[in-house]
C-alpha cells in the first residue's frame, strides 16, 4: 500500500495496532489534556450536536482538517469531556513510520490509517475518527479552504460498511482561517515522495495562528446503505460517499452562514 512513499524503503515499521496488544498510555494522556485544554482558551472551540456521540457502542467519526491539522485535538478533548470516550484517530502514514514517533502517537491512541486498523478497533467496540481528506486537507491551497478533499478517498465509507457502523460528521468552523494562505510549495512533495505533500506557504501572526474562534458541528449517526457484502458494489460505494459529501458540504455552507465574525463566531 505505501511502496510509493520514499520513506518507506527506510523505515520498515508495521502499521498494525490491535486491541487485545492497545498501546493506549492514560497516563500520558492524563499529562498532555491539560495542555490541550489550556490551548483551547487561544481559540476557544463551541461544540454543537456533541449529545450525538454515542456513550457506548463503535461509531465512525469523520472530519474536515484545518490548515495544517493541529485541530484535531480539540474534537478529541471535547468528546473526551462529553462521553468519558477515548477517541482513537486514523493518521498519516508518515507520524509512524519510526518506532519512536509510532510509539508517541500510539500512547495517544492515534494508529496509521489502514482499512484493516479501523475495522479492527470498530469491531472492539471504539470510536474511531478519520479525515479522508488527510495532508491534501491540511496542506491545502487558498482555493480549497472549507472544502472536503474527499474527491480520492472511499475507504472511510467501505469501512462503515464492512462493520455496519454509522458515520458521525463533525465540520469545524474557523479551522481555514488560523493562517493567510499565500501559496504552496512542491519542496516537502520531493523529499517526502508523494505529490500530495505541497506543503502550503502561509502567514499568521508571524508563524503563530491567527487566534480565530472555532466552532464544530456535529451530525447525527448517518447509517449508509449495505453491509460488508456490498462493498464490491462500485455504485453503492459512491452513491453513500456522494450522500455523506452532500451533508458534510452543506454542514459547512450553513456553519459560515450563521458565522458573523471571524474572531468572535
Amino acid at each position: 500500500m505505501f511502496e510509493d512513499y520514499r520513506l518507506s524503503r527506510i523505515f520498515k515499521a508495521s502499521p498494525d495496532v490491535y486491541p487485545d496488544q492497545d498501546p493506549l498510555d492514560m497516563g500520558l494522556m492524563n499529562k498532555i489534556r491539560p495542555i490541550i485544554k489550556f490551548l483551547s482558551h487561544y481559540f476557544r472551540p463551541t461544540y454543537i450536536g456533541l449529545e450525538n456521540i454515542p456513550r457506548q457502542g463503535p461509531a465512525l467519526l469523520v472530519g474536515n482538517h484545518g490548515i495544517i491539522g493541529f485541530d484535531s485535538m480539540f474534537v478529541f478533548l471535547a468528546v473526551y469531556e462529553a462521553t468519558e470516550r477515548v477517541l482513537r484517530g486514523l493518521g498519516d502514514y508518515h507520524l509512524f513510520l519510526d518506532p519512536i514517533s509510532k510509539n508517541f502517537w500510539t500512547r495517544l491512541g492515534a494508529f496509521s490509517g489502514t482499512q484493516e486498523n479501523a475495522v479492527r478497533f470498530l469491531e472492539a467496540g471504539h470510536l474511531v475518527n478519520v479525515y479522508p481528506g488527510g495532508v491534501r486537507d491540511s496542506m491545502k491551497g487558498p482555493e480549497g479552504r472549507y472544502k472536503l478533499h474527499w474527491e480520492k478517498s472511499y475507504g472511510f465509507i467501505e469501512v462503515a460498511m464492512k462493520t455496519g457502523v454509522p458515520i458521525i460528521l463533525h465540520m469545524g468552523i474557523g479551522t481555514d482561517d488560523t493562517y493567510r494562505i499565500l501559496g504552496k510549495t512542491r519542496l516537502f512533495g520531493r523529499i517526502l515522495g508523494h505529490s500530495k505533500y505541497t506543503f502550503p506557504v502561509w502567514f499568521g501572526w508571524g508563524i503563530l495562528p491567527r487566534p480565530v474562534k472555532f466552532c464544530y458541528y456535529i451530525s447525527r449517526p448517518i447509517q449508509l446503505e449495505g453491509g460488508p457484502e456490498d462493498v464490491a458494489d462500485r455504485a453503492l460505494v459512491e452513491k453513500n460517499h456522494q450522500m455523506v459529501w452532500d451533508i458534510g458540504t452543506q454542514m459547512l455552507e450553513k456553519g459560515l452562514e450563521r458565522r458573523k465574525s471571524v474572531w468572535f463566531g
